[in-house]
């Protein structure tokens, strides 16, 4: 059956509810997701009057090969699947929101019985909350440890259990944290001073100064003068920290100002955080090749995807376009808070004027943005122009897979597999190779057996996500040597891939790539140069930080790892008991068995196996 012939049966199978839709290419990989009030409509238009249509629309109709739907009840449920399917397959078509790395947060990990404080990049649904973004870094450490000198929360990993208190650290004497791990406070006074500070971040000073003030007068009238004094000076430093605060509204709203910004080709949406009519924190989405979507479709867009990330969502979000789909937003958007959202575009007022500001700096975002990618993103197509033509390639490889392998005389052998799409990196797809079938110093057979468990992994139809798609070009780490192994295995598997080797100078600095067909020497090509020792930088680091790992581990491990029944604490138990393995094995039974967990089988099995 031909492509088009394929296609029309499926729209003419298309029904005509709400819901989702799913395009596929000949591999079966989602390159498109979409949600539609009537299915049948949208999907039908793709392929009408395809001339006239965008450049990216027409690339994405000739790759489709089949279409999936899902209907639903609703559209603001195929507003919530949409979502959750372009997050889980992130579709080479779709517009994917790229929040700015430069921003970090303050996260509380409430999920943890005795929560802690720190700053992250990245916000994931794991129960944690997290407040921000900031500007600056040095802004968001400042604020940690003015927060700590007022609510003592904790900020180290250690596991925290009732059961054996352990010694309080520094931060405890100079009274930073209050040791809960020491048992230097109960669970419940633990938790309210995390609570205070979840309000504090979340702008409800108002709050925290009139219960504090309540508090502090109890204490003065019961003559607590001590426990007074405490809350006042707690008092002053909220007073210090919230006067330096922008009050952008005395009627003590929470609401988000999301500003829209864009260019023929890109858009940047910054969201201004408004918590008790003071302005709390600032983030920047950038959203890339927009130029077929419509104002309204681009703040859809990022709506949909910033919201839909676990983020705390306030009763307003002003904005400074129209909403395509306003009201099936707002619906899903009550469905996620519990409570009413109202998505309002001002056009005069005080709202207006907030609006106004957000643009401006949504202005100074997207200019600084310009500035550093555009010229980035240039230098990168040239790039990859330059290695299609040189290389001979019939296309601009969309995913480009390098290898390289990392050992120490032989010992330890471990291969990394680095993954750039579009021509940047794509960490979630790294992998990493524990050598097991090479005995010896052998870096073609290491290769060959990285690149044939890869492979197999492709040909058996894998749920790895990484290892479920074909590249368009392998670069291996090493000359003529490496390719030739590479290309074995590939003819092996039946897959015609087109290989490179990255070969070094005598200084060990890329210079050249190589096969069978072309030597291309780099010097003459400063961007193609760049973007080839960008890559090979970055798979000999990480095969290089695997190999350091598993080297790590192994120098960890004692007699006492091959004992049956001793596992890591019971191990870690014995060793702060006895402090070696020379004193364990000279103890008696009565002593192993004082140790916790050791009965007087497994201490007679200790006996037996070390002597």
């Amino acid at each position: 059956m031909r492509i088009m012939d394929k296609i029309k049966e499926i729209l003419d199978n298309i029904p005509n509810s709400s819901g989702v839709y799913l395009m596929k290419d000949k591999s079966g990989k989602i390159i498109y997701v979409g949600k539609a009030k009537v299915l049948k409509n949208r999907v039908r238009q793709y392929f009408q009057n395809t001339d006239q249509k965008d450049p990216k629309t027409r690339a994405l109709v000739s790759k489709i090969n089949s279409i999936e739907t899902i209907t639903t009840k609703t559209e603001a449920e195929a507003l919530i699947l949409e979502n959750t399917l372009i997050k889980m397959h992130r579709p080479r078509y779709n517009i994917l929101l790229k929040d700015d790395k430069t921003f970090p947060y303050i996260r509380i990990t409430t999920q943890e019985e005795f929560p802690r404080i720190e700053i992250t990049r990245k916000i994931c649904k794991d129960g944690s909350k997290y407040f921000g973004s900031y500007v600056k870094p040095s802004d968001i450490r400042k604020s940690i440890e003015i927060l700590r000198r007022i609510y003592p929360i904790r900020t180290c990993k250690r596991k925290i259990t009732g059961d054996s208190p352990q010694r309080p650290c520094l931060y405890y004497h100079i009274r930073l944290c209050s040791a809960p791990c020491a048992g230097k406070i109960d669970l419940e006074s633990y938790n309210e001073i995390v609570n205070e500070i979840c309000r504090f971040l979340e702008g409800r000073h108002e709050e925290i100064i009139n219960g504090l003030e309540e508090k502090m007068k109890k204490y003065a009238d019961s003559m607590e003068f001590e426990k007074a004094a405490a809350i006042r000076d707690k008092l002053a430093s909220i007073r210090s920290i919230t006067a330096k605060q922008l009050v952008l509204s005395t009627k003590m709203e929470d609401r988000d100002l999301c500003a829209l910004v864009r260019d023929k080709i890109d858009s940047i949406v910054v969201v201004l955080f408004v918590r008790g009519g003071k302005l709390v924190g600032k983030n920047a989405g950038l959203l890339e090749n927009t130029y077929d979507m419509s104002d309204a479709e681009v703040m859809e867009t990022f709506i949909s995807q910033f919201y839909g990330n676990g983020r705390e969502i306030p009763q307003e979000i002003l904005v400074s376009h129209d909403v395509s789909r306003n009201e099936v937003l707002e619906e899903w958007l009550r469905d996620l808070r519990d409570r009413s959202v109202k998505i309002i575009q001002p056009l005069r007022g005080e709202k207006k004027a907030l609006i106004d500001m957000a643009l401006e700096n949504a202005r100074e975002e997207f200019e600084r943005y310009r500035t550093v990618s555009y010229t980035a993103r240039e230098s990168r197509d040239k790039a990859l122009a330059k290695l299609v033509e040189y290389a001979g390639l019939e296309e601009v490889p969309e995913r480009i897979e390098a290898y390289d392998i990392s050992n120490t005389s032989g010992q330890g052998m471990v291969g990394g597999m680095v993954v750039f799409r579009d021509g940047m990196p794509a960490p979630d797809n790294y992998r990493k190779f524990a050598i097991k079938n090479v005995d010896s110093q052998n870096d073609y057979a290491c290769m060959q057996e990285v690149l044939s468990r890869r492979f197999r992994r492709l040909l058996d139809s894998s749920t790895d996500k990484s290892f479920g798609e074909k590249p368009g070009l392998i670069l291996v780490d090493g000359g003529i040597g490496h390719v030739h192994a590479a290309q074995e295995v590939l003819g092996e598997f039946d897959l015609d891939i087109p290989v490179l080797g990255m070969a070094k100078d005598n200084r060990h600095k890329t210079n050249m790539l190589i096969n069978d067909s072309v030597n291309i020497v780099l010097d003459s090509e400063p961007e193609l140069l760049k973007f080839i020792s960008k890559i090979q930088n970055e798979v000999h680091r990480f095969a290089i930080e695997y190999h350091r790992q598993t080297r790590q581990k192994s120098q960890k491990k004692s007699i006492l790892d091959e004992i049956p029944g001793i596992g890591p604490q019971k191990k870690k138990l014995l060793l702060k008991e006895f402090g070696s393995v020379k004193r364990i094995r000279t103890a008696t039974v009565e002593q192993l068995c004082q140790v916790k967990g050791i009965n007087r089988k497994l201490a007679d099995e200790i006996k037996r196996f070390l002597n």
